[in-house]
C-alpha cells in the first residue's frame, strides 16, 4: 500500500510541473500576440496602402476624408517618416476643413471667424506641394 501512495506523489510532481509549464507558456504567447499587434498597428498606421487611399480620396475629390484621416493617423505624428510622406495629402484635407468653415461663418454672418479661418487656410498652401492645384477646385466648390 505504500508503495501506492507513493507512486501517486511522484506522478502528481510531474503533472504540476506540466501545469506550471503550460501556464507560463499560455502568458508568455499572449503577451507575445499583444506585443505584435502593438507593433503591426504602429508600422501600418500609414503604409503605402494608406497612401493609396488618400491618392483615391483626393482624385475623387473627397477632401473632408483627407482632414479625417489627419486626425485619425497624421495628429501627432508628423515626424513619423511614413507619415512625412503623405503630409501633403494631410494638407490639402486641413485646407478644405479650413475653408469649409471659414464658408460656413460667412454664410452666418461672422466675418471675423470666417477671415481668421481664411488666414489658416494660407498657412497650407506651401504644404500642398505636389497638389497646389486643388485649391482653386476647393475654392470652386464653396463658389456655388
Amino acid at each position: 500500500m505504500n508503495n501506492k501512495n507513493s507512486s501517486r506523489r511522484s506522478g502528481k510532481k510531474p503533472f504540476s510541473i506540466l501545469n506550471f509549464l503550460i501556464v507560463f507558456l499560455s502568458i508568455v504567447l499572449a503577451f507575445s500576440i499583444i506585443i505584435s499587434i502593438h507593433i503591426l498597428r504602429d508600422v501600418e498606421s500609414v503604409s503605402y496602402d494608406q497612401e493609396q487611399y488618400l491618392y483615391y480620396r483626393l482624385s475623387d475629390g473627397e477632401y473632408a476624408s483627407l482632414a479625417e484621416r489627419w486626425y485619425e493617423n497624421g495628429l501627432g505624428n508628423e515626424n513619423n517618416p511614413q507619415v512625412k510622406n503623405v503630409l501633403d495629402y494631410y494638407a490639402v484635407g486641413r485646407y478644405f476643413e479650413k475653408a469649409f468653415l471659414a464658408n460656413a461663418w460667412e454664410k452666418a454672418g461672422n466675418t471675423a471667424k470666417a477671415q481668421k479661418l481664411r488666414a489658416q487656410m494660407e498657412e497650407f498652401e506651401p504644404q500642398m506641394g505636389q497638389f497646389a492645384a486643388e485649391k482653386q477646385k476647393i475654392e470652386m466648390i464653396f463658389e456655388q
